[in-house]
């Protein structure tokens, strides 16, 4: 039984992650209060959100679902993501979850090389153009690395450049069966959340500054362990594209 090797390519940097299940008068809450002292993402639109899809990855075992089910302590998995329907920039992620940290290693691709990844397609002539997509070539080949389940989600972030903080309020939370239509403006998609529910996320890199966290910590927000993925997966079916 062939699975996946494990981090093959360590994250550059890796930060603390938090995050949160808020409903939205919680969310509309701490947003009016954090915008006081936080600026708003320079890369939003004029209200300061973006639209993000990401497609997520899973071997033929399904391992990265079952790991994040067990609580697995490292554990990775890749993603295609995708901003506002655009194809004009397309990111291939390898997130990396270890001791309670968070890390990423990402190359830009282009829609062609997005196309036949997310088809099943071979990408051997993209072999040596960079090491995290030659690392994707090698879990596609070995361990039948193949697209799962498409995420999409409404975000608003803003930053705070004391820590590096970063915070984004996820809205619309969602899961889609349609991994091929990544760039299309209408898919068939699944709520992950209850009606009403969003989620924040908090990401920093070696201290959270008092003001924020003071800011944010209202009493009533239920910290969790929170995965688009996993959820997002289980919203579906988990078997999506599963090979056979």
């Amino acid at each position: 039984m062939i699975k996946r090797s494990k981090t093959v390519l360590e994250a550059d940097k890796y930060r603390h992650e938090l995050k949160y299940i808020c409903d939205e008068l919680e969310l509309r809450i701490v947003e009016q209060k954090l915008k006081a002292v936080m600026q708003p993402d320079p890369h939003a639109d004029e209200n300061g959100e973006y639209l993000i899809r990401s497609v997520y990855f899973d071997d033929y075992h399904r391992s990265c679902f079952f790991e994040n089910e067990d609580g697995v302590d490292p554990r990775e998995k890749f993603r295609i993501r995708a901003y506002n329907c655009f194809d004009g920039r397309i990111s291939l992620e390898k997130k990396i979850k270890s001791h309670t940290m968070t890390g990423k290693k990402s190359c830009l691709i282009d829609r062609q090389t997005c196309m036949k990844m997310l088809l099943g397609q071979s990408i051997r002539d993209q072999l040596g153009r960079d090491p995290l997509l030659d690392e994707w070539i090698l879990q596609s080949e070995t361990a039948r690395l193949h697209p799962v389940m498409l995420g999409e989600y409404v975000r608003k972030p803003y930053v705070y450049r004391l820590g590096n903080v970063r915070i984004t309020f996820d809205r619309n939370i969602s899961a889609s069966s349609q991994v091929g239509e990544i760039f299309e403006p209408r898919i068939s998609r699944i709520a992950v959340l209850p009606t009403g529910y969003h989620v924040l996320e908090v990401k920093y890199d070696d201290f959270l500054p008092d003001v924020i966290y003071q800011l944010i910590d209202s009493g009533h927000m239920r910290q969790t362990t929170f995965s688009k993925f996993y959820l997002g997966c289980r919203a579906i079916g988990g078997k999506i594209n599963e090979l056979q």
